[in-house]
């Protein structure tokens, strides 16, 4: 192409000069009503110019949304590390053709883009009497709430809703608000890039994305780019809001929200699976789980899902939760979310051998003279003297520290705004005062982490095994490898070491106690289950809320 050309073609195929202009006069009051429309006659003009200048080769995509507008696929190498627990940041909007385009905008929910943005054309809002900005009067079809506040289906996106997971595939989907908070972590820089304001966000491992200031659409005016942008995410805390992250005038990432019928741009993002099964945590990208599924013959594709899971609530820390298909010995619960992995036991360990992690036949059943054989480690160590995983009672998989709460507890159906009241709890409950009864007070082999971590006949011991090591063994304080740790020698001499783990309670991870949970539920108080407490010198069992993690010794016969 000669360079005059060129010249025209870059002059009139740029966004940021249209957008540059209209900015002041927005500044000025005066574009509220025209600029949408100028934008789009300049680049029907920009476009017939070029196509005259270029034998009509096609014009760069202005980012503003029509009808019929689709984005492309994002390539696997679009995306970005910051170092953030292997989220990954596509590096640029959805439907930018580049990291400077503001992309398509979206209801939230909705996973076209479209030229009109209001309550009456939102694909989840029902018949009502003001289609205004009187969210009360609206009702949904979909990601519902009711009187209290309380949803009634969905909190987060599902798939089939998420623009980002139905137009570029399988991975990639609408972050959570946790997941866009990362930004504030980042060191930011307020720059231009190709002609376009924006900002420039630096990763804790240098690694860097940049966010154009894009604006939200309400009816058809674009408004608020002088303002820095605002995106949506997959977070849907009340009926007619959703959670967005609000990128202000300096680059700083707020927390925030949106009427959903607004048009607001999209940064999808994709996770390298942070899986954890049975209490192991295993970070894995999609095409390694091909190559895990060849090292097994017996391993098919068609037989087994995998598929990306959105983290139920913030507890699991994006985390996968992975459940067993049906299988001959038992089915695992149901997810809370609709989304859920189904994995095979070959699957598992053939993750497992790919990537080297300790397997559940890493843990040795030790006799140690008693009436049943104890694990050589806590459930989720590798070793002997490591802690292991931090599990509610009657849960399967750890949490993150300040998340042992009766809100989080999957066993408790409803909590008042106070976090205290613990009045419904669901399974293992003795009094009505606590919820329906069901008189159990021993953990279901469902409920059992430790079975559910090595199978076969392990379980959590009774307080009354525990009572038995205790008195039928030596016990002596000892230090492995400069941590403290208890040495328990069994009648025929055979040894096990239970390192001082301590165990996770609100927002605090109390160490330097020897506290592992038992299987039994206080019949007259269910809101507690029994722990085996073996610190300074006492060796008998203690009542603990159910909410708050322990680490796990397996016995088995």
């Amino acid at each position: 192409m000669p360079q005059y050309l060129f010249s025209v073609k870059y002059f009139l195929s740029s966004s940021w000069m249209i957008d540059y202009f209209l900015l002041l006069l927005h500044k000025k009051n005066k574009a509220k009503i025209i600029l949408i429309k100028m934008k789009k006659v300049f680049y029907m003009l920009s476009s017939l110019m070029i196509c005259l200048f270029t034998s009509c080769e096609k014009a760069e995509d202005s980012g503003i949304v029509s009808g019929e507008t689709i984005p492309t696929y994002v390539e696997t190498e679009d995306y970005v590390d910051l170092g953030f627990d292997g989220l990954l940041f596509a590096t640029k909007n959805l439907g930018a053709k580049s990291p400077e385009e503001s992309g398509n905008y979206f209801a939230w929910g909705e996973v076209k883009p479209k030229s009109y943005y209001d309550w009456k054309s939102y694909k989840w809002a029902e018949s009502t009497t003001d289609y205004n900005y009187v969210y009360d009067n609206i009702t949904f079809s979909k990601y519902k709430y009711d009187d209290n506040h309380n949803e009634t289906d969905y909190k987060y996106l599902q798939a089939e809703d998420d623009a980002a997971t139905v137009l570029l595939g399988e991975g990639w989907r609408t972050p959570t608000l946790d997941e866009m908070w990362n930004l504030t972590k980042c060191e930011t820089r307020r720059t231009i890039k190709n002609g376009v304001f924006g900002y420039e966000y630096i990763g804790p491992n240098g690694n860097s994305i940049f966010l154009p200031s894009c604006g939200i659409i309400v009816n058809d005016e674009l408004i608020n780019v002088e303002w820095g942008g605002k995106y949506w995410c997959s977070d849907c805390p009340s009926g007619n809001v959703a959670s967005i992250i609000d990128i202000n005038q300096y680059g700083h990432a707020l927390s925030g929200i949106e009427g959903r019928y607004l048009g607001l741009p999209i940064r999808p993002v994709k996770t390298e699976k942070a899986i954890i099964i049975d209490g192991l945590k295993y970070n894995v990208l999609d095409k390694y789980i091909e190559q895990a599924r060849k090292l097994h013959e017996t391993i098919k594709q068609e037989d087994y899902s995998i598929s990306s899971y959105q983290a139920f609530e913030r507890a699991y820390n994006h985390a996968v939760d992975i459940r067993e298909i049906e299988t001959k010995e038992k089915v695992l619960p149901p997810n809370p979310q609709d989304s859920i992995n189904n994995v095979a036991k070959e699957l598992r360990l053939a993750i497992m051998d790919l990537y080297k992690l300790p397997k559940p036949s890493d843990i040795k059943a030790v006799d140690l003279g008693l009436s049943v054989r104890w694990a050589s480690a806590n459930i989720g160590a590798s070793n002997e003297d490591e802690y292991g995983y931090y599990i509610s009672w009657g849960e399967l998989t750890p949490k993150q520290i300040g998340y042992y709460r009766w809100n989080d507890y999957k066993l408790c159906k409803e909590v008042n705004e106070d976090d205290n009241d613990y009045s419904q709890l669901t399974k293992y409950v003795t009094n009505s005062k606590w919820g329906k009864v069901d008189n159990k007070t021993r953990l279901d082999i469902e409920d059992d982490a430790a079975n559910a971590y090595l199978g076969g006949n392990w379980r959590i011991p009774t307080k009354e095994e525990f009572q038995e090591l205790v008195d039928k063994c030596t016990i002596e304080e000892i230090t492995r490898k400069g941590e403290p740790s208890l040495k328990v020698t069994g009648p025929n001499g055979n040894c096990i070491y239970f390192p001082y783990a301590g165990y996770a309670k609100w927002q605090d991870q109390v160490v330097f106690e020897v506290f592992y949970w038992t299987s039994d539920l206080d019949s007259k108080l269910p809101i507690h289950a029994y722990g085996f407490y073996l610190t300074h010198g006492s060796k008998s069992y203690l009542l603990t809320d159910r909410i708050n993690g322990l680490p796990i010794r397996a016995v088995c016969p």
